[in-house]
């Protein structure tokens, strides 16, 4: 129990808690047995026997009175530190030093853990991979508020990952749907029952919508809630607060519920950009997935209540990456460049021909770089241009520019690995607002960053010679979704050819 709701208390009476099980088949003793990263605290001369629970408590008295109605078992404490509520690597040892277990855990994994008194529980305490508890997999809510200190938690009502919301319409304009829809999967080969779980769009108000009874998903099946007839209509049943998606984008919950209160230890959350007209978002499984490693993207069409389409490929797209030229020397860093390649068999104008004020950007997830492209600017069927960060520096290391080259001048492409985007501009709204929408996303790195891949259950996948080697990243299918390992390569530059 790393983050426990907040009570509003000045002096914020600490709550939190660490549970211990021995796993065994023999009594085991804890004496000298400590915590040695996280927090502090060593054990007493105790005994633990087989399948028993142990629980740690920051603040015992606290506990006590938190606790009292739930808890059974042993406890002690109280230990030195906190837990940190964003997250932290704790770690357990031996009286020798050795490690019993090691593991880091972020609090984005269920957002239910991080401040609203659900707890963090293993999986499976019995599982014996040497990395365990390392990864999000290994992880779920407590099925109910408080946990279950001291006793095995057994009121889950699913595995995390069991249903996924899997395909949203948020920008509905009548062809051929004239709402908003949310489409649920089960990903499982066994029915579940969905009975008062709760939708939403709102991370502070859960229970907008609840489920009706009686409502379940089939083996591998798909279930659809539409806005105007369900979480949308101010008399449907189970609706608290109706709500629509917003085209310009959002976020949208399911939380496991009694049809009161949250329970049964299961929450999922997708967050989406703006939308163009009609164009669905849905979940693209990557080629190095592990069942997280899943973006939430435009896709082809809508397929309303059946599995999804491929993912939605602009005609333009990021088709070369030289982030880091040469680690030698210094000046040759900003030889930095993208490449942008014409797909299609057509022209493409990087503007809105209605509005040509309104042109296409380039930007980075920190926003250090962003390049508006000039007015007129348009790419030939087949064709290539470059954005670079300096044209000096370009041409001092790969010589003139064969295509047509533009500087974006501020900030810099991250030499560890970042996200950058193509942005198209969309038809300016009443107010004059224009929406941006996704062209193209690539989210790569260098190679060398282990420690933001191991929740998804691998290495680092991305090559490294880009990384001052000489290298640069090629995607390797034009057609095919970008942002995605398994589309790029590491090769000699080619910048415009």
């Amino acid at each position: 129990m790393y983050h426990p709701k907040e009570t509003g208390n000045p002096a914020d009476p600490n709550s939190e808690f660490i549970e211990l099980k021995n796993v065994g088949g023999t009594t085991v003793n804890l004496n000298l047995v400590s915590f040695t990263n996280g927090i502090d605290y060593t054990f007493g001369d105790l005994t633990l026997g087989a399948g028993q629970y142990i629980v740690l408590a920051k603040d015992l008295a606290v506990f006590d009175a938190k606790y009292d109605s739930a808890f059974v078992g042993t406890r002690v404490g109280p230990y030195q530190g906190r837990l940190n509520n964003g997250g932290e690597r704790i770690t357990l040892s031996d009286g020798l030093g050795t490690e019993i277990m090691s593991f880091g855990f972020k609090d984005g994994w269920y957002r239910i853990t991080d401040g609203e008194d659900f707890s963090l529980d293993l999986v499976n305490p019995s599982d014996t991979d040497p990395n365990l508890g390392e990864y999000i997999d290994h992880w779920r809510p407590s099925s109910v508020p408080k946990g279950t200190p001291g006793t095995a938690d057994s009121g889950h009502v699913a595995q995390p990952g069991d249903i996924v919301i899997n395909e949203v319409l948020s920008h509905s304009d009548g062809n051929p749907y004239n709402f908003d829809w949310i489409e649920l999967h089960n990903t499982t080969s066994s029915s579940i029952d969905i009975s008062g779980w709760f939708l939403s769009d709102d991370a502070k108000r859960l229970d907008k919508y609840v489920i009706q009874p009686g409502t379940s998903i089939p083996a591998n099946g798909y279930r659809v809630f539409r806005q105007d007839t369900q979480f949308g209509k101010y008399s449907a049943p189970g609706v608290k607060a109706p709500f629509g998606l917003s085209e310009h984008g959002e976020a949208i919950y399911l939380s496991s519920a009694n049809s009161i209160v949250l329970t049964g230890g299961f929450c999922t959350k997708e967050d989406f950009g703006a939308s163009e007209p009609d164009v669905t978002f849905g979940r693209y499984t990557k080629s190095a997935a592990s069942g997280y490693d899943v973006d939430f993207v435009s896709m082809d069409s809508p397929t309303y209540g059946t599995p999804n389409s491929a993912a939605s490929v602009a005609p333009v797209v990021i088709s070369e990456i030289m982030y880091h030229p040469d680690a030698a020397n210094l000046q040759n860093n900003y030889a930095e460049y993208v490449e942008l390649y014409n797909a299609s068999g057509s022209e493409v104008p990087l503007y809105d021909p209605a509005n040509p004020e309104n042109t296409w950007l380039f930007t980075d997830e920190d926003g250090e770089i962003s390049f508006s492209f000039p007015p007129s600017v348009s790419i030939a069927a087949g064709g290539r241009i470059l954005l670079v960060k300096s044209l000096a520096a370009f041409t001092a290391e790969f010589g003139t520019p064969s295509v047509p080259a533009y500087q974006w001048l501020e900030g810099r492409l991250s030499n560890a690995g970042e996200k950058i985007e193509l942005l198209k501009p969309g038809k300016p709204e009443v107010d004059g607002f224009v929406a941006y929408y996704r062209a193209d996303r690539v989210n790569y790195s260098d190679g060398f960053h282990d420690e933001n891949f191991r929740e998804l259950g691998y290495d680092d996948p991305w090559p490294t010679s880009p990384d001052g080697g000489g290298d640069a990243l090629h995607r390797s299918s034009m057609t095919s979704y970008g942002n995605d390992v398994g589309n790029w390569t590491a090769g000699a530059p080619t910048p415009g050819s």
